[in-house]
C-alpha cells in the first residue's frame, strides 16, 4: 500500500496557485472602456410640448446595402462611395446651408453596420451633432 501513496501526486497547492495567480491578474488587470457609438433615442408618437423652428429640409443621406451613398438636399443630389468623399461633400454642405444643423441618415435594412458607422462618423466630423436615423426596408427601393 505505501507504493501506491507515494505515486500520487498532491494538487492542492497547485490548484492554490492557479487560483491565486487568477485573482492577481483580474484585480491587476486594466479594463478600458469601449467608446460606444451614440445613437438618438427612438421618437415616440406622442406630441412635443416645444416647438421646433426648421426653415428648411434637412440634408439626408442615404446608405444603401452596398456601402454607397446618396447626399440629398432639397435642390441637388450626389452619389458617394468611400467615407473621405462622404466628409469632404457633407463638409461642403454644412458650410453651404449653415442654419441646417441636423442631418437624416436613411439606412437599407440589409446594409452593412460599418457603413452606418462610417455615415455616422463622417458627420461627425463635418460638423453634424445632431441624427435622425430611419431604416428603409430594401425591397422598396
Amino acid at each position: 500500500m505505501t507504493r501506491r501513496n507515494q505515486s500520487e501526486l498532491d494538487l492542492t497547492p497547485m490548484i492554490d496557485v492557479t487560483f491565486l495567480i487568477l485573482i492577481f491578474f483580474m484585480v491587476t488587470a486594466s479594463f478600458s472602456m469601449q467608446r460606444a457609438i451614440e445613437t438618438p433615442n427612438p421618437e415616440n408618437d406622442l406630441a412635443s410640448r416645444t416647438a421646433v423652428a426648421q426653415d428648411r429640409d434637412p440634408i439626408r443621406l442615404h446608405v444603401d446595402r452596398h456601402g454607397s451613398f446618396l447626399l440629398m438636399a432639397t435642390d441637388w443630389q450626389k452619389e458617394l462611395v468611400g467615407k473621405q468623399e462622404l466628409v469632404s461633400e457633407l463638409a461642403a454642405a454644412k458650410l453651404a446651408t449653415p442654419m441646417i444643423t441636423d442631418l437624416l441618415i436613411e439606412v437599407e435594412s440589409a446594409a452593412r453596420l460599418q457603413a452606418l458607422v462610417d455615415a455616422m462618423d463622417a458627420a461627425t466630423i463635418a460638423g453634424f451633432h445632431q441624427f435622425q436615423l430611419t431604416e428603409i426596408a430594401s425591397e422598396l427601393i
